[in-house]
């Protein structure tokens, strides 16, 4: 997790646009195209970080009064062609962490709970994602918002037997939000060279999302030697985004107004900061095997992820008791 989290951080290191002590960037040149650039290829990778949570081996866990409640913690690969233009624009290598896992990896965990339905052979589960206590205390460089809740139903088309397998197909809808930042450490200032200027102190940059995704799947399991249960599902999701992100600082207007730079350029600028969000709306395909090992009410589910489509790669684990 501290891994995952710490290379996450290059991301936003990458917004350095200078290592003098003032960093000018230009909002029409380098500011906006960064994040607008951002937001188009991350659009295919985000809604696969809402698909993390309530990913259970069982393609249906039986009717009422069956439940199962655990936590996932998981990850997503943006693969690296979708982050290279942004590194080229900015005229920064590329670390060798990320060229060596093949891309920049974002974390995401859940607590989650799911109950069987009434009379007709279906299940429903809902999830929530925070940032662990633990993981916080061990980020000294980097700080991390991360909120994702979700629901989602599964209906079983198929029974499993002796030599058949159990088939669900289920539909969902997850809200996810998240922002990593650090802090740049310089004063960063905008200057339209007509006399308009705001002065940004001791910034921290921050890199963000914001998503709602629609997700429909396809599963099926089967039990084998009473302890173990292999997987395997198609999924698509949809997500409707932002993404982009900003400075927070102190700011002040050393010429001109505030609400000038939102008005000529788009950028929201504040007393709190500056930020610039882009329509990151995308379709995410995403193939997923695993498999849950199983002792009395106690599993351990183990699973991997693919996107045909982006590049993106993830997997999570999930450990739960289930009744």
């Amino acid at each position: 997790m501290k891994r995952l989290l710490t290379i996450t951080t290059v991301l936003m290191l990458i917004m350095s646009f200078s290592l003098t002590a003032q960093i000018t960037p230009d909002l029409e040149t380098e500011f906006m195209p960064t994040f607008e650039s951002f937001a188009d290829d991350a659009a295919p990778s985000i809604p696969m970080l809402a698909d993390v949570g309530l990913r259970w081996s069982d393609s249906y866990i039986g009717g009422f009064p069956h439940f199962g409640v655990g936590t996932s913690l998981g990850f997503v690969v943006i693969p690296v062609d979708n982050i290279e233009e942004l590194f080229s624009t900015l005229q920064i290598e590329i670390p060798k962490e990320i060229k060596d896992l093949g891309g920049l990896p974002v974390p995401a965990n859940a607590v989650e709970a799911r109950i069987g339905g009434f009379i007709l052979p279906f299940d429903i589960g809902i999830k929530a994602g925070y940032i662990p206590e633990f993981a916080e205390e061990a980020m000294t460089d980097v700080a991390v918002d991360y909120k994702m809740f979700g629901f989602d139903m599964r209906y079983r088309i198929m029974k499993e037997g002796l030599l058949m397998p159990e088939i669900s197909v289920g539909a969902g809808y997850t809200r996810l939000e998240g922002m990593v930042s650090t802090s740049v450490g310089d004063t960063v200032v905008f200057d339209d060279s007509s006399g308009n200027i705001a002065t940004l102190n001791s910034p921290d940059v921050f890199f963000g999302w914001r998503s709602n995704v629609i997700d429909a799947k396809i599963q099926v399991s089967k039990q084998f030697l009473f302890i173990l249960r292999p997987y395997a599902g198609l999924g698509v999701s949809y997500g409707i985004s932002e993404a982009g992100g900003g400075y927070n600082a102190d700011v002040e207007a050393t010429s001109g107004s505030l609400d000038y730079w939102e008005d000529t350029y788009g950028v929201d600028v504040s007393s709190s900061g500056a930020e610039y969000y882009s329509e990151a709306n995308g379709a995410s395909f995403r193939a997923y095997l695993g498999t849950s090992v199983e002792l009395l009410f106690a599993k351990l589910d183990l699973s991997g992820t693919y996107n045909p489509v982006s590049g993106a790669y993830g997997g999570q684990l999930n450990l739960r008791a289930q009744f």
